[in-house]
């Protein structure tokens, strides 16, 4: 039997943060990992920073799953709120080529969980015997397609699109949870817990967030 890192779903918070209305969500989900410190993931529109934009920040700590997705937020906007964010979590910072995310933001993560530049995370979940534990979340769409469901969002403004990149990045932070605990805290594969399914989580909680009906 698999373990399952999660308390019952009736304890997930749905939270509204009526100050940022419509230009941006942030989306919490309410689990109760063993860490220390903070995994950060941001997705962008592109790998370069000088022809992408951020549009998505997310953070895993002993206190739960934070994501702030930018809607309607300038980019300038919302790295202002990204910043204001991670001021409150706590360090170590963790980051799967943490270059990426310090290129987008001007901060400084404490721990790497690549061990080589060339490194690309699927090969890293193979190498440590972690492709079922992935497998599980069911990754709506690849880093490449970020970009293609951002535009679809700014044409027609269909929650759907955005919905996939916030259930992405919880699976970014799954991911990169798993390496962190058999790369850092040296587990033995059958030791860590998993994460539930991205479309489980999304179904559930991700859309009822990103006010999802409402948008119909």
């Amino acid at each position: 039997m698999c373990k399952m890192l999660i308390e019952p779903l009736q304890v997930f918070k749905i939270v509204k943060h009526k100050d940022i209305g419509d230009k941006m969500k942030k989306i919490e989900v309410h689990i109760t990992p063993i860490l220390e410190g903070t995994i950060i993931d941001f997705e962008a529109t592109h790998w370069d920073v000088k022809k992408g934009e951020l549009i998505t920040a997310g953070f895993l700590s002993k206190e739960g799953i934070v994501i702030l997705q930018r809607l309607e937020l300038t980019e300038g906007e919302f790295k202002k709120r990204v910043i204001e964010e991670i001021q409150t979590k706590r360090r170590p910072w963790y980051a799967f080529n943490k270059e990426f995310e310090e290129k987008f933001l001007p901060i400084v993560t404490d721990k790497e969980l690549q061990i080589s530049e060339r490194e690309s995370a699927f090969g890293a979940l193979l190498e440590e015997g972690l492709l079922d534990h992935y497998g599980l979340l069911c990754d709506p769409l690849f880093n490449e397609e970020i970009y293609r469901f951002w535009d679809a969002w700014k044409s027609t403004k269909d929650m759907v699109f955005v919905s996939k990149i916030v259930r992405h990045n919880y699976c970014c932070l799954a991911k990169e949870y798993y390496l962190k605990q058999k790369r850092i805290d040296k587990l033995d594969v059958n030791e860590i817990k998993r994460f539930p399914s991205s479309a489980q989580i999304e179904k559930r909680f991700i859309r009822k967030q990103l006010d999802f009906l409402s948008s119909k």
